[in-house]
């Protein structure tokens, strides 16, 4: 699978000029603050519209300016890992987990056992019931990535998901999320400022700079990089 990105869009400090291609296995996007990063992911979801460009799924279009097409986000399969996790603040953990789901009407029953399963396999079935207030910074972060998964998305980008978090912590949800990714066999962009972290879990980087492309590197892959 190929996610091809060609996008033009003025913003207040220069005009973010955004062109690369990714395929399957995780792809960091470095910058400093300000650059871009987040804007470019925010486009490809469907949050943010680019002035002009195409953005390609497998060949398929999830915005061509040319052609007038621009897909809302909830038909892009696209999973997005917000900065801070966006849980809903009402819903408990596995109602977190379902909301997507609900949102595709998908069977009552599958719901449950999608939601189960993404309970059990990121470690927090004990906090089914528990509020996004009584959670600790990793188990918002398992939550979070547990809502992700279980909308089985065909791209998944990931704004900073470690940033927030202490240094042990961090390591921790490193292997975690390494693990997820490796399992995915599909696109998806990790935005950090971390370097080591772009290394360890990314198989290839593109570095942005006042909203454009200056760089790239390839790293050897792995298996077991963490």
């Amino acid at each position: 699978m190929k996610l091809e990105i060609g996008i033009r869009k003025k913003l207040k400090e220069f005009v973010l000029e955004a062109e690369f291609a990714i395929d399957n296995g995780c792809t960091g996007l470095m910058g400093p603050s300000g650059s871009g990063k987040s804007m470019t992911l925010k486009c490809i979801a469907g949050i943010e519209t680019p002035d002009e460009g195409r953005i390609l799924l497998d060949g398929k279009p999830l915005f061509d300016s040319a052609e007038k097409i621009n897909l809302p986000p909830q038909k892009r399969k696209i999973g997005y890992l917000f900065q801070g996790y966006a849980l809903f603040p009402n819903m408990t953990v596995e109602e977190n987990i379902q909301c997507g789901l609900k949102a595709k009407k998908m069977p009552k029953r599958q719901i449950k056992e999608r939601s189960e399963d993404m309970l059990v396999r990121f470690q927090i079935r004990y906090l089914a019931i528990s509020y996004p207030r009584q959670l600790s910074g990793g188990q918002k972060q398992r939550t979070a990535i547990g809502r992700l998964m279980a909308y089985e998305p065909e791209v998944i980008l990931l704004d900073e998901p470690l940033s927030a978090l202490d240094e042990e912590l961090r390591e921790e949800l490193q292997r975690e999320l390494s693990g997820m990714l490796a399992d995915f066999q599909k696109p998806s962009i990790l935005v950090s400022h971390d370097a080591e972290e772009v290394r360890r879990l990314c198989r290839k980087q593109y570095t942005i700079r006042e909203g454009c492309i200056q760089s790239y590197a390839d790293f050897p892959y792995k298996k077991g990089r963490l």
